[in-house]
């Protein structure tokens, strides 16, 4: 009875644990406990109401995505002087298109040493993206790294980015190119789309990268819908407004793939090409039912190892007797100081007093 407890109390525990492991708070106090680091101010939290006042610009977007607040504190090390902010998002595909959201409009390089599930670097500003945190490390770039590695420690979870994103070829695709879309606004209008048309109000997500394929570079935008039909609906309502071709678009399932960037009709395929979806249909065969034949067959298979392993038991119980009298007589089986035996005496005659008071009875 103490045991389904006990594994409960520790899935309780290891759950608690994920849960702390994964709060601003503990972050930063992983830092605070990090011999050389010292926190030079006391942390500024914002919450999700109050992004506005962290960055004006920057907070519908962080709201697009879902975000759980923001955290920011400056650390003092010996090595410079480093401002942390952790943007903390409802899930890791959130965490994402802040991420990219970040990345496209800076620009900047990825980092020689992986942080996170990508990082890149700006001037002096360290970006990484990991489970459902994006960090952003302002100062020297020791410092940086020092920071990034303990923060990259102790956040926990996968690191998923969105399925939308997933479907992004990745031959020729220019390195950290890729956004992550969640409302028309986001698109470029470079595309020359009608982006109130592309479905965002269906719940479709998109993408977007940079390909550079011979010498020439383009870009895709990738849409993904929750049915293939409503993507085929979007999908020709596009290339019939669109000003491409439609050698610029393609579908494949749910979703709508767009080049742009290039008039070029061997660049768009062979972009396109690299876009496809497979459904994956997991076949589950049921199992086949105990018929009455085979019910009946199974319960006497069973009944003749029973009576097997019975008659050898005792064959074999009543041999070693057998060898054991022959061989040591009654010293070990029916030693005579041991025996009792219970005899009937069949004959002899009956007495019973009952029964012969019985007969005078009736004599007289």
């Amino acid at each position: 009875m103490t045991r389904p407890w006990l594994h409960a109390g520790l899935l309780l525990i290891v759950f608690a644990s994920h849960s702390a492991a994964q709060d601003r708070a503990t972050l930063l106090q992983a830092l605070a406990n990090t011999p050389g680091l010292e926190p030079a101010a006391a942390a500024t939290p914002y919450e999700p109401s109050a992004l506005e006042q962290f960055d004006p610009a920057l907070a519908p977007g962080i709201k697009m995505y879902g975000s759980k607040g923001v955290t920011v504190q400056q650390w003092n090390s010996a090595t410079g002087s480093a401002k942390v902010t952790l943007f903390q998002m409802i899930d890791s595909p959130a965490a994402y298109g802040v991420y990219t959201l970040h990345r496209s409009t800076l620009g900047g390089e990825a980092t020689p040493t992986l942080l996170g599930a990508s990082s890149f670097r700006h001037q002096n500003q360290l970006y990484f993206w990991q489970s459902n945190y994006t960090v952003r490390i302002d100062g020297p770039a020791e410092t940086q790294n020092q920071i990034a590695q303990i923060l990259s420690r102790r956040i926990l979870g996968s690191s998923r980015k969105p399925p939308v994103s997933e479907y992004l070829p990745a031959a020729n695709i220019v390195p950290n190119s890729e956004k992550y879309l969640l409302n028309p606004e986001s698109i470029d209008r470079a595309a020359g789309l009608d982006s109130s048309k592309l479905g965002f109000d269906f719940s479709a997500e998109a993408a977007t990268a940079a390909y550079r394929t011979g010498g020439a570079q383009a870009h895709l935008l990738l849409l993904l819908y929750p049915t293939q039909h409503i993507a085929k609906k979007h999908a020709e309502e596009i290339e019939s407004a669109a000003k491409a071709p439609a050698a610029f678009i393609k579908r494949a399932g749910p979703l709508v793939a767009i080049v742009y960037g290039s008039r070029d009709v061997t660049v768009a395929a062979s972009i396109l090409d690299g876009v496809s979806h497979e459904y994956k249909v997991t076949w589950n065969e049921p199992q086949p039912g105990l018929g009455l034949g085979t019910m009946i067959i199974t319960i006497f298979t069973f009944i003749a190892i029973a009576l097997g392993f019975t008659t050898i038991a005792g064959i074999s119980f009543g041999g070693l007797r057998v060898f054991v009298k022959r061989r040591y007589g009654n010293r070990i089986f029916d030693r005579p100081e041991t025996m009792e035996l219970i005899q009937l005496k069949l004959d002899q005659g009956v007495t019973d007093r009952r029964i012969a008071s019985s007969d005078r009875s009736e004599s007289m």
